[in-house]
């Protein structure tokens, strides 16, 4: 029986894709659940009954990561992942993943995973919105929603939005710049709210009025859409902080099909780290939240699983980090 038990616990998702003549990642896709799997239903039955044949057992508790109403490969979120994946995997928790748009045939899926009791808690990000906080929070499943709401009875971190665009402003204001763009996407995001209040807060702070035209909103987040609207509305400016990483490249690429230098003739500074950042030429500067600091998300919904305590609150990060970059000089 002993020895029975061995081989059991011995058997890895590997052996089955061999038994099998299919690919690994099929395998994994299948045994992990993942929501969002391609792998055909017949497919899908040969693996589970090969992992029953040969004892496969799983073990490990599973967490969902949902990125909701964002691409799947939106480079923001990738690091948030990764962060998160770490983190489980130390509370022996596996993740899985799964990318959820606003639309009407993925709620009902969403609904039928939910019911499914197939994983221990969820971690909300992306565009969060008034519709999936409802049917997250009714589930009943324990949750962590990552930013996109302050909403009063929703268990949530986030990162001090205000707190990252007052420091990167009153950076840019100490190297002597006066005419600062804040340039963020839209204002039904709380993020990009809070941006906008730590920017103003630096200009009050050092006793500088705020110039109303240099604060620019684009729904699509487009950075150079944004940084092309200030040209054609002859709004000059020396630096510009940006609410996101995906902003700023986009500003940079405008900037840079005008012929005009960076960071020699405007400084940019973003807000948040993902691939673009090192990517960039030059490379980008940006203030954002540790990786690392990131697995209170999964600590804290851990906690909420195995104590049975949901009582909601929020959590701020507000620790950050500074990447030089290359994209902030002094004003000249």
């Amino acid at each position: 029986m002993e020895e029975r038990e061995k081989r059991r616990m011995a058997v890895t998702k590997k052996d089955i894709a061999d038994y099998l003549g299919i690919s690994r990642t099929a395998v994994s896709l299948v045994l992990n659940d993942t929501p969002s799997s391609t792998v055909s239903e017949e497919t899908r039955k040969k693996i589970l009954q090969a992992a029953k044949e040969l004892g496969y057992a799983e073990v490990s508790p599973k967490l969902c990561y949902i990125l909701y109403n964002r691409p799947a490969d939106d480079p923001r979120y990738m690091n948030d992942l990764r962060a998160v994946e770490e983190t489980a995997s130390a509370y022996n928790y596996r993740v899985l993943f799964m990318n959820v748009k606003a639309a009407p045939e993925d709620f009902i899926k969403l609904q039928r995973f939910l019911r499914s009791q197939e994983v221990s808690g969820f971690i909300v990000s992306g565009d969060i919105d008034e519709q999936i906080i409802e049917l997250i929070v009714q589930s009943k499943v324990p949750y962590v929603f990552y930013g996109g709401t302050l909403r009063e009875g929703v268990n949530v971190v986030v990162n001090d939005d205000k707190k990252l665009a007052y420091n990167a402003t009153k950076y840019l204001l100490s190297l002597g710049h006066r005419r600062i763009a804040c340039l963020t996407g839209s204002l039904d995001l709380m993020t990009h709210v809070l941006s906008i209040e730590g920017y103003k807060q630096a200009y009050e702070e050092a006793d500088l009025p705020v110039d109303k035209t240099l604060v620019q909103v684009g729904a699509d987040e487009d950075g150079y859409e944004l940084c092309k609207r200030m040209q054609m509305l002859d709004i000059p400016f020396t630096a510009a902080f940006c609410a996101n990483t995906v902003i700023q490249f986009g500003v940079l690429q405008r900037l840079r099909q005008c012929g005009i230098s960076v960071p020699q003739e405007v400084s940019l500074i973003g807000s948040g780290m993902s691939e673009l950042v090192k990517a960039s030429f030059p490379q980008l500067t940006t203030y954002y939240v540790y990786p690392q600091q990131k697995g209170i998300l999964v600590k804290q919904l851990i906690e909420k699983i195995e104590m049975k305590q949901f009582d909601p609150a929020i959590a701020y990060l507000s620790e950050f980090t500074f990447y030089a970059g290359e994209t902030v000089a002094v004003c000249k």
